[in-house]
């Protein structure tokens, strides 16, 4: 796929993962929209990344589509939507679920699985128009095998795994020019891994990557050891199992 000349819209890209790949979508020549919760944060980043920022929330579905719409307006039209933001709650349904947890719950449910789908459905139109467009769901090494700790992270992510599969056949089957990429991190070095975990790659590791990924067209892109995981799990279920749940 060419990176040049897009018009891009990228979720939580005030840090992290997001951030990077605004700056590596920008350096491929692409316009670029970010979008997050904190304007302090966000315009910063829209300062650092040479991009256009929208303040918008998503895990609120209301301002869903006044993102799109204004994202629309900053880069005269929409070829490429990364849905990269994401929340990771640690829960134990056991022993410390509580009435508090379940607002976690809902939400962490949203932002990682209801905001992708419903950001789709509002820029289908836009992305259709397009000679050449994109979908990029940022999904996680956890979605191949999951961890106890985090079982509805896991979940939204092993759900944004099967939506990304079958939202390509959609797109090919109706012979729209949209392609369905989806990357698979492992631990990257993020506010939200935080204290979490070593061994961690960086966000730009990530972003180089899935630019890579994206010019030659593989629509699933496992990124460093989410690669091994991958094999591993084909020829080796129970010990891909075993060196996840606990990690």
């Amino acid at each position: 796929m060419r990176l040049h000349g897009q018009k891009v819209l990228i979720t939580g890209g005030s840090t992290g993962i997001g951030l990077a790949l605004a700056k590596a979508f920008r350096r491929a020549g692409s316009d670029v929209a970010i979008c997050g919760r904190d304007q302090r944060r966000l315009d910063a980043a829209a300062s650092e990344a040479d991009a256009k920022a929208v303040r918008a929330d998503v895990a609120n579905t209301d301002e869903l589509g006044r993102l799109v719409q204004s994202a629309e307006t900053m880069l005269s039209g929409l070829s490429i939507l990364v849905n990269n933001a994401g929340v990771q709650f640690n829960y134990g349904f056991p022993t410390s679920l509580s009435q508090d947890t379940l607002p976690l719950i809902e939400k962490e449910i949203r932002i990682n699985l209801v905001a992708p789908a419903k950001l789709v459905s509002l820029c289908v139109p836009l992305l259709s128009r397009e000679p050449e467009a994109a979908v990029v769901n940022i999904s996680s090494g956890l979605a191949i095998v999951p961890k106890a700790s985090a079982p509805i992270y896991c979940a939204t992510k092993a759900g944004l795994h099967g939506f990304s599969k079958a939202l390509r056949y959609q797109f090919e089957d109706a012979g729209l020019p949209v392609k369905v990429f989806e990357v698979l991190p492992p631990l990257v070095d993020t506010d939200m891994t935080r204290g979490r975990g070593s061994g961690k790659i960086t966000p730009e590791e990530v972003a180089s990557a899935t630019m890579d990924g994206m010019r030659r067209d593989h629509y699933e892109v496992r990124v460093g050891k989410t690669r091994l995981l991958w094999w591993i799990n084909r020829v080796a279920p129970s010990l891909a199992e075993k060196i996840l749940r606990n990690s």
